[in-house]
């Protein structure tokens, strides 16, 4: 057989002790300054009586400001005080008849419901009302009071308490829900994405391929040395560009490092060198690019040549240093140009989609790596990246 299924009550948050201790405070400093004042202002005479009741409503009054810490420890004071006050008040009405208002049962009674749990807060308020009454002479008058001070007070602060938890509630839902709609929407815009990849995949890995087919049946067919020389650097610019197509997607859509692969020497995107010559930059490399993924050497070959690229339409004129670097498990590449030697022409400047960092940046983060560029401080512009090379199994 199952237990009941209890939920748990919410726990108070750091505010809130701190408005309930502060208004404990302020409570008991108020009850405290309206008994001292009545008692002073009592027309009856001040003997033992009347200072041990004063003393008994000023020790409850103190207590107020632990009632977050200790409550039921200030739930049985102000019984006891209450207790002892209504006792002494019958078996000795000459000398102890209370003659203070009990204006800090309500107070308790209230803060006892915002802190306990309603249960035991109503446990606390009924025992509270027993002698309020009281029991051993009750009449319709002891019986108002009584209420008045405890059953009124505990309702009132359950309602206030059960809306506010109620709104909260509801706040924290509509959170939830907010940020679910946020969450579905993110997933079917990537799951579009992804569509779309696909579909750009299939497009593109068709034609290519024809080209490619087309390309090797000139390079077998013609007689023309040009055109087979010509036939065979389209079938191998095309299998490159299947290759990276296909790297790129498993990457984008799996998530899946690249790990080193068997793979031919011009598997690398292009020759850094004759890409460097062609912009006249000096080029430094060091390791072997065999030790990194095709798809990574690939990477560093978009780099190098979207920033030579750059370069030379933004810093004409200016002396570009690469600097490419194989360690082995990762490939470190910077690409810094001097301050430009003539003013750039807008008309080129003014050329292209202006997303090629953008895109190297998604390329080399895509990898698992990092990508910067801007300003060296100089008057020049440095574009690096370090992009990791898994250490995996052979795919």
């Amino acid at each position: 057989m199952h237990a009941p299924r209890r939920f748990p009550r919410p726990e108070l948050t750091a505010g809130d002790r701190r408005i309930t201790v502060m208004a404990a405070f302020g409570a008991a400093v108020l009850c405290a300054a309206i008994q001292i004042v009545l008692h002073l202002a009592g027309t009856h005479s001040r003997g033992p009586g009347s200072a041990a009741e004063l003393a008994a409503n000023l020790l409850l009054d103190a207590s107020l400001p632990l009632v977050v810490r200790f409550p039921r420890t200030v739930g049985a004071l102000a019984v006891a005080v209450t207790t002892a006050l209504s006792l002494g008040g019958t078996l000795a009405p000459e000398v102890m008849a209370p003659r203070l208002a009990p204006v800090a049962a309500p107070l308790v009674v209230s803060f006892l419901v915002f802190v306990l749990p309603w249960r035991q807060a109503f446990a606390f308020a009924a025992v509270l009302a027993l002698p309020a009454v009281p029991i051993w002479a009750p009449s319709w008058g002891s019986l108002y009071v009584a209420l008045s001070a405890t059953a009124l007070p505990a309702l009132g602060v359950l309602y206030l308490k059960v809306r506010s938890e109620l709104v909260r509630s509801l706040r924290e839902r509509a959170e939830l829900a907010d940020s679910e709609r946020a969450l579905l929407a993110e997933r079917a815009e990537r799951a579009e994405r992804q569509r779309l990849a696909a579909d750009l995949h299939d497009i593109v890995t068709h034609h290519v391929t024809e080209i490619v087919l087309h390309a090797d049946a000139l390079r077998v067919t013609t007689a023309d040395s040009d055109a087979r020389t010509a036939a065979e650097q389209i079938r191998r610019a095309g299998t490159r560009t299947l290759t990276e197509l296909r790297d790129l997607m498993r990457v984008t859509t799996t998530g899946a490092r690249p790990v080193p692969a068997e793979r031919p020497d011009d598997d690398t995107g292009g020759d850094l060198a004759a890409l460097a010559a062609a912009d006249r930059a000096v080029l430094n490399v060091e390791g072997d690019p065999a030790t990194v993924p095709a798809v990574v050497a690939r990477a560093v070959y978009r780099v190098v040549q979207e920033s030579l690229t750059n370069a030379r339409k933004h810093a004409p004129g200016a002396p570009v240093t690469v600097t490419v670097v194989y360690p082995g498990d990762r490939a470190e590449v910077e690409v810094r140009n001097a301050p430009p030697l003539r003013a750039a022409d807008p008309a080129l400047t003014s050329a292209g989609t202006g997303m090629g960092l953008t895109g190297l940046k998604r390329r080399v983060t895509l990898l698992g790596g990092t990508f910067n560029a801007g300003d060296d401080g100089h008057g020049g512009f440095t574009v690096g990246a370090s992009i990791p090379a898994s250490t995996g199994a052979r795919r």
